[in-house]
């Protein structure tokens, strides 16, 4: 055996094992391994004297237990990286006396993480080293666990992270998976998150681990959050830190996480945090809260110093609303039991403390950021351009207003009634009182917290904020007013001048005009309300107009009222019912790794046999998604996938496509080669029998087809039409698009486009495809679905939603959509009998999954199954979308009888060869 294989400290006691005779089947010791910019991966042996050149070369040569010693002179202490893994325990750090070695992997590298650690590397520990880059995150505790899989699966556990220094991430610094628990992090650094994608890159990101910790580091100039916890993560400890200048919050006890992460098992209210404790730490220059509460139940936040928190929005103290994905399994709890004392907060104009309320019918109604009390004392408030801001949205709270002063949050709410708020705290630049300091003495004793951000001792009474000073209280402020709380739903009498004489009245009308008439004489309280009933009205009449304009209905609503699209069907007359369902099958939707797109196509490859197994149309068809698969994202083992669903009769692939500021060079370079690769290594694409050109439907990413976005953006090319017809597209499907600007005005129809390469949006017009009326100069078919509203699903309980036919887990295809899409009566002119109904969605979004392969879909088959397949008054088709653009030219050529003998008319199905079979 090697020497390389045991410690300098343990080959002494191996030679005393030798000597003595001793068993040689003790459990073998841990081993250290060298590495270095100057060593040899084939000829070095691991030991200092002859390292190895790669950290991957060390890892793989050691056992568990072992440790990596990375050797970093001064002139060369950079090891370029990518993915180093530890699948074992083992120890990670620099050699002594050297600074830090660095680990760095370039950003640009796709799909990588710097370091990543093993749920079978659990123990390890990563020690005084500088890591940088990495695609996704600089550190990552990997997990095996699953919602609703076995207890014995758990992330990377006990794993210490300790005198690191953590930077230019190309998102997060440190990411913790779900069951990844009891990670501590200590004496860490972390900043500059968010290098390649900045619009989530937090510094630490724990989702769903129980008992982390994480003290002493300095978190800084994050492009999100300094850090947070949630999914339920249980009894984390966030202590003795410095977390400054963030692009979004400061520290966040919960926030905002996926149904799919919680362990409903420990946590079956989803709560987002439990017993989550943050003390002693000092946050400064935040875009959002400084320290915000979401979902949490029992969080204790206490003895923290808040400098200039918000500047975008929220507050200091902030309690927020968790929406969890918009998932109706979701409960989304308010804030329960929290205990929020000693804090010292110093604002600079923004409010220093906000409850949060909001009321959303999609998701059950009101949604409360806090149930009862905020739990609050012995804080202090400063506000350097006034009098700090309390903010409790919530309709029934004793606030009567949503916005208030520091006297009316104490006398109102009952809290902080030995709080402090003053013109300064007299702070150092670090935020640590000085003598004469209003926050001296001025807390109040807590067992969980005992010493203070430097470790030293807390008083008795202790100082507010992070720093216990030793010095002597200053002098005793006046007495303040006295605090009553509002109790239950009735109106206190309150001590107190002309602030609050006209809230607080008592509840008998003549007493209320009494107090009316002392402050407004000459005007009568009935005349007043019903003055102010007017103006509410009026203002709802805007806020109504305003949405309208937001949602860009006023540019399509015109041609909907009119609903020249239908057309009467003669009695007697068996219908057709023409149903396509394309989508915008995006994979890799929101960036994440390899293999959560690998799960995301591999859910379609399972789930969608099993749901198309017992639904059959009119001609014994099952359904047939069609994938319209985008250029940008292409990934062989994806189509492979999605071929074998397309032998199945399930599926057909189609092109989708994202670009901005492109040309029509560019344009046709991206489109040429992606339909040939899809034709020819895929088989997935019919060709043209005269030409062998591939053909093809289309959908536009972003909506902009035909560079019809109002800002210029998402495409580029004014004569895309022209384009898209001469590489090898038949027909658009992209619309409706409502409500994106993007929307034509030409709604539920079945038109042709002309494009005219000087103007953009061509197709927001153009002659309706009719029976006997070809267009022989047209340059594109745009096949439309249904666009109206939905009657039965009203925002603020009266402006109904726009219906898009767009389907997904807050919009799920009820029985009253289905009737509504049959209804709007989308056809050929002059077959009305032929109804067309196109619906789409993104199916690769993990949060509609459960909707498109689940009960919610099976559900809507067997509704169109049963309500429109009688075989007489209608028959019921499953299309795909190029079925769909058959189905029209055999309408527009006259052709007559049943439509499933036309699926093939113009455009041939692809044969899905396998590709073995294949001749290329």
């Amino acid at each position: 055996m090697s020497m390389s294989l045991y410690s300098r400290a343990a080959v002494p006691v191996m030679a005393l094992l030798l000597v003595t005779g001793a068993s040689v089947s003790q459990p073998a010791l841990s081993a250290e391994y060298f590495v270095s910019t100057s060593g040899n991966d084939s000829s070095g042996t691991g030991t200092l004297q002859n390292p190895y050149r790669t950290v991957k070369r060390a890892i793989s040569a050691g056992r568990a237990g072992d440790t990596i010693t990375l050797r970093a002179p001064a002139n060369n202490r950079t090891y370029n990286e990518c993915d180093v893994r530890l699948r074992q325990k083992m120890t990670l750090q620099t050699y002594a006396g050297e600074g830090k070695a660095r680990i760095h992997c370039a950003i640009t590298t796709p799909e990588t993480v710097t370091i990543q650690i093993d749920p079978a590397a659990s123990g390890s520990r990563l020690s005084n080293l500088e890591i940088s880059g990495g695609y996704y995150y600089g550190i990552m505790l990997q997990t095996n666990w699953y919602q609703g899989g076995p207890a014995t699966d758990t992330g990377a556990t006990d794993v210490v992270l300790e005198d690191l220094l953590i930077h230019s991430t190309g998102r997060d610094g440190i990411k913790i998976t779900p069951k990844s628990n009891r990670a501590t992090i200590r004496r860490v650094e972390i900043h500059t998150t968010g290098a390649r994608d900045n619009s989530n890159a937090d510094g630490i990101d724990n989702v769903n681990a129980d008992g982390m910790l994480v003290e002493d580091s300095y978190i800084h100039d994050t492009a999100t959050t300094g850090m947070y916890f949630k999914g339920g993560a249980r009894d984390v400890v966030v202590q003795r830190n410095r977390v400054e200048n963030t692009g979004d919050a400061g520290i966040l006890v919960g926030f905002d996480t996926s149904v799919e992460f919680f362990d409903l098992s420990a946590n079956p209210q989803y709560y987002e945090s439990i017993r989550g404790i943050v003390r002693n730490n000092v946050v400064r220059n935040t875009g959002y809260s400084g320290i915000g509460m979401y979902a949490s139940k029992d969080a204790i936040v206490a003895n923290n110093t808040i400098i200039n928190a918000g500047s975008k929005g929220h507050a200091a103290l902030f309690f927020g609303l968790s929406l969890q994905d918009w998932d109706q399994d979701a409960k989304r709890p308010p804030n329960v039991n929290p205990t929020v004392r000693n804090n010292l907060v110093v604002q600079d104009g923004r409010p220093c403390v906000e409850i949060r309320w909001t009321h959303e019918e999609e998701l059950g109604g009101a949604l409360s950021a806090l149930d009862g009390d905020p739990g609050m004392d012995w804080n202090g408030y400063s506000d350097r351009r006034g009098a700090c801001r309390f903010i409790d949205q919530r309709p029934q709270t004793p606030m009567l207003v949503a916005n208030g002063d520091f006297d009316r949050w104490r006398r109102r709410m009952g809290a902080d009634a030995h709080g402090v708020q003053t013109a300064a705290f007299q702070l150092d630049d670090a935020g640590r009182p000085q003598a004469g300091s209003p926050a001296i003495k001025a807390g109040t004793t807590l067992d969980a917290v005992t010493d203070d951000i430097d470790g030293h001792p807390r008083g008795d009474p202790p100082d507010l904020g992070a720093y216990e000073t030793g010095l002597q209280a200053a002098a005793a402020p006046p007495p303040s007013s006295p605090v009553v709380a509002v109790a239950d739903d009735t109106l206190a009498s309150l001590s107190a001048g002309a602030d609050d004489a006209g809230l607080v009245a008592r509840s008998h009308y003549a007493s209320l005009q009494a107090v009316w008439n002392r402050f407004v004489p000459g005007i009568s309280l009935m005349k007043f309300v019903l003055i102010s009933l007017t103006v509410v009205v009026l203002l709802g009449l805007a806020l109504a107009i305003r949405l309208v304009r937001k949602r860009n209905v006023m540019g399509w609503l015109l041609a909907w009222m009119k609903q020249d699209w239908r057309a009467p069907v003669p009695e007697g007359t068996t219908r057709h019912l023409l149903f396509c369902f394309v989508d915008h099958y995006e994979p890799a939707w929101g960036k994440p790794d390899l293999e959560k797109e690998r799960a995301r196509v591999a859910r379609w490859s399972r789930d969608l046999p099993r749901l198309c197994a017992g639904h059959r149309d009119a001609d014994g068809r099952p359904p047939v998604h069609s994938f319209f698969y985008p250029e940008e994202e292409y990934r062989e083992e994806h189509l492979d996938a999605l071929v074998d669903l397309c032998r199945q009769g399930l599926g057909e692939i189609e092109i989708h496509l994202h670009h901005d500021n492109d040309t029509e060079a560019g344009l046709r370079e991206k489109l040429s080669r992606f339909t040939e690769l899809l034709a020819s290594r895929h088989d997935a694409l019919p060709r043209d029998a005269a030409t062998g050109q591939p053909r093809w439907a289309f959908i536009h990413g972003n909506w902009a087809l035909d560079n019809s976005h109002p800002s210029g953006r998402h495409c580029g090319v004014d004569n895309e039409l022209i384009v898209l017809r001469e590489e090898g597209c038949y027909a658009d499907f992209t619309l409706p698009a409502a409500p994106d600007p993007c929307q034509t005005r030409t709604v539920n129809r079945i038109h042709y486009a002309k494009d005219d390469p000087a103007r953009c949006k061509s197709h927001d017009t153009g002659p309706r495809v009719k029976a006997g009326g070809r267009q022989a100069d047209a340059d594109l078919m745009i096949i439309q679905g249904p666009l109206g509203f939905r009657w039965k699903s009203r925002k603020f309980g009266l402006i109904p939603r726009i219906e898009n036919s767009d389907i997904r887990k807050v919009a799920p295809p009820s029985r009253d959509r289905i009737d509504a899409w049959v209804k709007t009566g989308i056809h050929v002119e002059g077959r009305p009998e032929w109804t067309f109904v196109k619906i789409h969605t993104h199916g690769a979004e993990d949060c509609d999954m459960d909707t498109l392969l689940g009960r919610s879909m099976d559900e809507a088959y067997r509704y169109l199954e049963s309500r429109y397949n009688d075989g007489e008054q209608w028959k019921l088709h499953y299309v795909s979308a190029r079925e769909m653009y058959n189905l029209a030219k055999a309408a527009e050529a006259g052709e007559t009888g049943e439509p499933g003998q036309y699926r093939d008319y113009v455009i041939a199905r692809p044969t899905y060869a396998p590709r073995a079979a294949k001749v290329i």
